[in-house]
């Protein structure tokens, strides 16, 4: 069995501004929404021979798409409300398992984002409309293909890059609403360097932006038959 846990988050600024004149009685809290994105080599990953072996843009497009849409129906953890600055998010004193599985991987991969919510977040339906609609997602898919060839398994590849071009619309959406990037996490781990005995525990990793930071924990064993 294998585990991976988040077990607390900590918010510098919660990228909440409330007017001066409204300071008096309005409080600095935020709706703050927690994304992950996991991919593992262990998962049930896509069969892209189809998608290397076609010549139609198309039919490669239509298989990215679905990529997509399970990438993105694994993202969400509930919105938390009333989140203030300097605040740690604790997971109780078991942490909140965000990847479960029955074996152990050799390969992990892990995006983690928290936004401050203004506006309604949109459903998953909503969001792969936009995602595969960017004026970059047809030359993504074509690029896709290299990678996928040149790698040693190429569906955690396309798993990986999917979930990356998500991210990174999702990023630059956010300059254009009134919601705010409070945090984001990249992370990539390997069994033999990083948990070569089936564990892992990490406190106060910091993020890019320099105003988060995540205890997480991994545990896995082998299953006696």
């Amino acid at each position: 069995m294998f585990f991976f846990r988040i077990n607390k988050v900590r918010i510098a600024k919660n990228r909440e501004t409330v007017p001066f004149w409204a300071s008096l009685w309005e409080r600095d809290e935020a709706e703050v929404e927690l994304w992950s994105f996991i991919t593992a080599d262990n998962m049930l990953l896509p069969d892209m021979s189809e998608f290397v072996a076609t010549n139609d843009p198309r039919k490669r497009k239509e298989i990215v798409e679905e990529i997509a849409s399970q990438v993105l129906s694994s993202r969400k953890i509930a919105p938390i409300e009333n989140v203030r600055d300097n605040q740690t998010l604790t997971f109780g004193d078991t942490g909140y398992v965000l990847f479960q599985t029955e074996t152990i991987p050799e390969s992990f991969n892990w995006n983690f984002l928290a936004i401050e919510l203004d506006e309604k977040e949109r459903d998953n339906a909503t969001r792969l409309r936009e995602v595969i609609s960017d004026p970059d997602f047809d030359r993504f898919t074509g690029n896709l293909v290299n990678a996928v060839m040149k790698a040693p398994n190429p569906g955690f590849q396309a798993v990986v890059s999917v979930g990356k071009f998500i991210t990174s619309r999702i990023l630059r959406d956010l300059e254009n609403n009134t919601n705010d990037l409070i945090g984001v996490l990249y992370m990539s781990l390997n069994r033999r360097e990083h948990y070569p005995h089936g564990e892992r525990k990490k406190d106060n990793v910091g993020d890019l932006s320099n105003n988060m930071w995540v205890d997480y924990s991994l545990f896995g064993f082998e299953q006696k038959i």
